[in-house]
């Protein structure tokens, strides 16, 4: 597989992990609420920049 391929596929199926972590306190109730989101966000972080890296040009 192709980096570009491979980074654009990683980074969007972080996205999708860290939508779900982000949004999962709401409707589990789960016990460790800020940890959670934390995480969430910096994984929207890190797959936003993973997608927008994905391709040799410049980044924006």
């Amino acid at each position: 597989m192709d980096r570009d391929k491979l980074e654009f596929w990683g980074g969007a199926a972080l996205l999708v992990l860290a939508g779900v972590t982000l949004f999962a306190p709401l409707i589990l109730a789960a016990r460790y609420t800020l940890v959670l989101l934390v995480v969430g966000v910096l994984g929207l972080a890190a797959g936003a920049v993973l997608v927008g890296l994905s391709r040799r040009g410049r980044a924006v």
